[in-house]
């Protein structure tokens, strides 16, 4: 193996299972290329990982600002940055797997911030979308209910990793997945693609979340055989 070949391997997370780890890679494909070459450029400075974490942050809160404002040339840019931003947030991880250099907390705040970018880039959407139909309060309402049930199966997701003692970490393919969706419809100016293909992600999803929590619980019995974290007590 080449040495930028294995320069390139430490920089990846091991072990990679689940379903869109093996089917529909965008991670793999497009991002993690991409951030391995911001990677070898700030690897020789003084750059920290978590650095990277908080700028992929502000390049989201960009990307929001400019889907707020629901025009085409605004939705165009606001995709941009809104891949830019997972780009980042991969060469985070990246760079501190290079450096040997990983830690709880950093591994936390990219947890933390991801939600925060992806909950202002959400609401960006929809008031766009809002404001590209003249203010229509449905719209609106329709959004932000959307929004309440992507953040209901993100609280449900952690507390089935919780149950589990699975790494909460795993989602970071299914993400990557969403976010080109939300490029790809951006830069068509589809708004209203991005909140109705939304709703169904989350509508399945939440469906799935539910049904798989139930099934452990009924292959468990009244035994429990998963680590848990911490227990619920009456």
């Amino acid at each position: 193996m080449k040495k930028s070949d294995s320069f390139y391997q430490s920089q990846l997370k091991k072990g990679r299972t689940n379903f869109w780890a093996h089917y529909l890679n965008f991670e793999t494909w497009i991002s993690r290329p991409l951030a391995s070459l911001l990677v070898r450029l700030v690897y020789p400075t003084a750059v920290t990982p978590n650095q990277l974490t908080v700028f992929a942050l502000l390049v989201s809160l960009a990307s929001a600002v400019l889907f707020a404002r629901g025009r085409p040339i605004s939705s165009l840019l606001a995709a941009v940055f809104c891949q830019l931003s997972l780009i980042l947030d991969c060469a985070d991880g990246m760079l501190a797997r290079s450096r040997n250099a990983c830690s709880r907390f950093g591994s936390y705040l990219d947890l933390f911030l991801d939600r925060i970018a992806d909950f202002c880039v959400l609401l960006g959407v929809v008031i766009g979308y809002f404001r590209a139909g003249a203010g229509n309060k449905d719209r609106l309402i329709l959004g932000l209910f959307i929004i309440a049930l992507y953040l209901l199966q993100v609280i449900l997701y952690y507390i089935s990793n919780s149950y589990t003692g699975a790494e909460n970490g795993d989602s970071g393919e299914a993400r990557a997945v969403v976010i080109m969706y939300i490029t790809v419809m951006g830069a068509l100016n589809r708004l209203d693609l991005i909140v109705y293909g939304m709703a169904a992600e989350v509508a399945v999803n939440l469906v799935f979340r539910i049904g798989k929590f139930l099934l452990m619980g009924r292959k468990s019995g009244k035994g429990d055989s998963y680590p848990m974290a911490w227990r619920l007590k009456p």
